[in-house]
């Protein structure tokens, strides 16, 4: 326990140091950014696990037909029609989420520009994204991780620390000593 403590660890303590560094609003436009895209998967791609649960559920408890009453007539409707219908709508408001997802990504991404610079910014965001990506590939599509693919991982994540923790000094004004035309 004494090993996680900043005072007694140098590594630990030069992190928390430069935690300052990483900018909280490029990292969570790229968690929202992530975010959209595994929303979106789950809205198009008939073989998500939402998309198969909700029509396995469907299938299941909805009766074969329906006898649904309307404007003072009875309309059947067959199971297959209601589980579709029931199946468009969870994509609909899928697609709903994940545009709202964008556009909150959207926002952040350029207040994180703005905070940490575009460079650092960009790099953070796209860590950030890449690696919330990939647990969501994982948990939810099932993908598989291979050792090439880690350590690409790794040299990405490693890439994005070091333009995030990147200092820029102020050249100050380049036309000192030169008249203005």
């Amino acid at each position: 326990i004494c090993l996680l403590t900043e005072a007694k660890n140098p590594f630990l303590n030069y992190i928390g140091r430069n935690m300052s560094a990483i900018k909280r609003r490029a990292v969570i436009s790229g968690l929202l950014g992530a975010s959209a895209s595994a929303i979106g998967k789950i809205a198009l791609d008939p073989a998500s696990p939402v998309q198969s649960s909700a029509r396995g559920l469907c299938n299941r408890f909805v009766p074969a037909d329906i006898i649904i009453p309307a404007l003072n007539t009875t309309m059947l409707v067959p199971s297959g029609q209601l589980c579709k219908a029931i199946e468009l709508g969870i994509r609909g408001m899928c697609l709903l989420l994940m545009i709202a997802t964008n556009a909150a990504m959207m926002a952040t991404f350029l207040d994180g520009m703005n905070e940490s610079g575009t460079v650092a910014g960009t790099a953070l965001a796209n860590a950030a994204n890449f690696s919330l990506s990939a647990i969501y590939g994982i948990i939810l599509f099932e993908e598989s991780i291979t050792t090439l693919w880690m350590v690409g991982f790794v040299m990405i994540l490693a890439g994005a620390w070091v333009l995030s923790s990147v200092q820029l000094k102020d050249k100050g004004n380049t036309n000192k000593g030169k008249k203005d035309r």
